[in-house]
Order: C-alpha cells, then structure tokens, then sequence
C-alpha cells in the first residue's frame, strides 16, 4: 500500500482548508459549529473533571490553594462556554481553547512550584490537559501547537525550578506527556479525516442534488428555464422587486410565423431557432432576470429596471446573427414579436393580471408586425395607475410612449 505522507499530512494539518475552494466555503458554516459544540464540549469536561479534583482535594485535606486552582479554572472554563455560542470564526473558537488549555496549564505549574512537589492529583490534572485536546475540532497543526506549548511549558519549568523535583516524579511527568500527546494527537488526526471525509460527501451530494434540481428545471432544447420553476420563483422574484423598489417587466415573446418554419424548412430547423432564442436573450439578461419557455415557441423573460426595447433589441440582434449560419431563407428571415407588461414597484398585481397584460401586448404586437418596417416588433404596456390594476384582462395599460407605431410599438 502506497502512502503519500506529505499529503495525507497536509490533509489533516488544517480542519478548515480542504483541496478546492468550493468545498472550503462550503464547510465554513459547519467549521464554525463543530468549533462551538468542540469548545463547549472541551470546557464542559474540564469543568467535570475540575469538579471531581476538587472533591478529592478536600477528602484529601490538601491546601486550599488546590481547591482556589480549580474555583477559578472553573469559571474559565464556564466563560468559553459562553463564548462558544456567541464566536462565529472557527479560527477565533480553536484560539479560545489554546488559551484555555494553555492558562490552565501554567496554572497547575505555578501550583507545583509553590508546592515544591509534584502530587499525584497534579499528574492526573496534566494528563487531563492532554486528554481534552481531541474534544477540539481543530486540525492537526492546531492540536500539535497545543501539545508542544503545554509539553514545552512544563519542562522548562521543572529544568528552570529554583529546587529539584523529584528524579521520579520529572520521569513520570514526562512519559505522561509523551504518552497522552501520542494518544491525543492519533485521536486528532483520525477525527480530522473522518470530519473532513464527512464533509465533502455532504458537498457532493449537495452539488449533485442542485445539478439535478437544475436539470429538471431547465427546458432541455433551449436551456431556458421551464414553466415549472417560473411557477415556483416567480413570486418570490416579484416580491423581492418590490422589496428593492426596482421597476419590473415581463416580456411575452414568440416566433412570427413558426408554423411555417416547422413545415417548410423542418422541424430540426424549428429547433434551432427556439435554441438560438435561449442563447440570445440569455446572453443579453445574463444574471439580471430570467428566460422561461413558456410552451411552443412561446418565451417568457422576467428582469428589472433594464430598459425592455434595449433588451429586446440586442437580443434580436444575436437572434439574427445565430440565424444567419442556416441555409434556409424562412430561418434567416425569422423575426419575433414582442409584448411587455411593466409595473412600478409601489403596484401590487398578481401573476394572472401581468401574463395577461403581456399576452394583450404581444398579440397587438402581432398585429402590428407587417405595418413594422423595422424590428424590433415590440409592444410595452406600463401600469402608471393603480387604479387600472383591472384592467389587465380588458385591455392594454398606458403604453409606453418610447415604443411608438413606428418602432411595431403600440396603437
């Protein structure tokens, strides 16, 4: 079996870094929650094992200042756990539980100095401080730091004592140290790959369940988005326009004369149109709205504040331009028609009224399509009146006045 040490090392070197940054990001918002429950968790123990030390100092009769030691790295322990529900970087969490680890630690030196001795209760507390370090969802550069800052603190100390410590007591201390760390470190590097293992599954599945929501939102011949999702989003869209007080339109647009397309030219052909639809207004709106396949030839575009006959007209202009590669005439020559129901933001309609309006826009449109010289062959129907709100199923709104019966605007 062929192990890459380097790079299973700097696998779990980090808990937070992972191979591709979508994954990173991904594991930001569950980084910061394993760090909060592995603080919690780590302090929460601290305060058991403090608790029972204590009990056992006072059986023993020891000096009080065992019993003060424990009082106050009690209440250390009880702030991280406060702390922990309130820090929101993972960075900032596993810092947290290095100091608590690291304060606690001087603490139980500073108690063997000033006892001049190290009593068994002390080594059971270094063995303690060794123990938590898994309870941390930190990686294994964190959790070695720790150790190595703990191992390092407590044998300086010992070496620079203005008194000699037992021979047995220091050999005892170290191989606590050294063993715990072994244990500890194992255990660190076995929960980092199975977090992080853990953690990608979960970003595959995620990846996979959003290509295949997509996927079945998607009209497969254009890559416009289906009726499907425009039922779902298209509220929700509507009400965040109203939120931002952006202006919002809905275009209806369909092929003139596609019948004809399909008949003399193929259906193959009627399919290339509808697909040079979907990358012409798509390349156009981008990420500022949506195109729908309604049914047919029929494309519904959904966006706000752009200029409808800005859109429509560079949108066209690609049409044409895909268009032009085709060797039959109809295709070349094939033009859209255009209707637009537009509303301010402080309007509210529903969804029946806007298709309405839009639909009425298209078929005056259609209409209009051979008194038009020049496309686009567009109708723009603006709501300026709440009042007329009823009006979207009878008859056009105010039409907008930059379309005008020269430009296939409206009548």
């Amino acid at each position: 079996m062929n192990i890459n040490l380097p790079i299973q090392l700097r696998l779990v070197w980090s808990s937070t870094r992972y191979d591709s940054p979508e994954v990173t990001r991904f594991a930001r918002k569950k980084s910061v929650e394993e760090a909060r429950r592995g603080l919690a968790a780590m302090s929460i123990l601290m305060i058991g094992i403090l608790l029972v030390e204590g009990i056992l100092y006072v059986s023993f009769a020891l000096d009080p200042l065992y019993l003060y030691t424990c009082a106050i790295l009690v209440m250390l322990s009880l702030n991280m756990v406060f702390a922990a529900r309130t820090v929101a970087d993972p960075h900032a969490l596993h810092l947290l539980g290095i100091t608590l680890l690291v304060v606690s630690g001087s603490a139980f030196v500073l108690l063997a100095h000033y006892q001049q001795v190290f009593h068994p209760m002390l080594f059971a507390s270094v063995a303690m401080l060794f123990i938590v370090i898994p309870m941390m969802s930190w990686g294994l550069g964190e959790a070695l730091a720790v150790t190595l800052l703990i191992y390092t603190m407590f044998t300086l100390s010992t070496m620079n004592a203005e008194f000699d410590f037992a021979d047995q007591s220091l050999w005892t201390l170290q191989f606590i140290m050294i063993a715990a760390s072994a244990v500890s470190l194992s255990l660190v590097v076995r929960n980092v790959r199975l977090r992080k293992h853990d953690v990608s599954t979960q970003h595959e599945l995620v990846v996979a369940h959003d290509r295949i929501t997509d996927l079945s939102n998607r009209d497969p011949l254009t890559g416009a988005w289906n009726r499907r999702y425009f039922d779902l989003k298209f509220d929700r869209y509507l009400e965040s326009c109203r939120e931002n007080q952006n202006q919002f339109h809905f275009m209806l647009l369909d092929v003139d004369d596609f019948k004809t397309i399909n008949d003399v030219c193929g259906h193959e052909s009627g399919d290339k149109v509808l697909q040079h639809i979907g990358q012409a207004f798509n390349s156009v709106i981008g990420d500022h709205g949506s195109l729908v396949r309604m049914g047919g030839d029929e494309f519904a575009l959904i966006f706000a504040d752009l200029e409808p006959r800005v859109i429509a007209i560079r949108a066209l202009k690609k049409f044409c331009e895909l268009n032009a590669a085709s060797k039959h005439d109809h295709v070349v020559k094939a033009s859209l028609s255009i209707g637009v129901a537009s509303v301010p933001p402080d309007i509210e309609v529903s969804y029946r009224q806007l298709y309405k309006q839009a639909d009425l826009a298209l078929y005056k449109a259609k209409s209009l399509k051979d008194a038009n010289p020049a496309p686009p062959n567009i109708v723009v129907s603006v709501l300026q009146d709440p009042n007329d709100v009823h009006l979207s199923t009878q008859t056009l709104w105010n039409k907008d006045a930059s379309t005008g019966e020269a430009g296939g605007g409206a009548a």
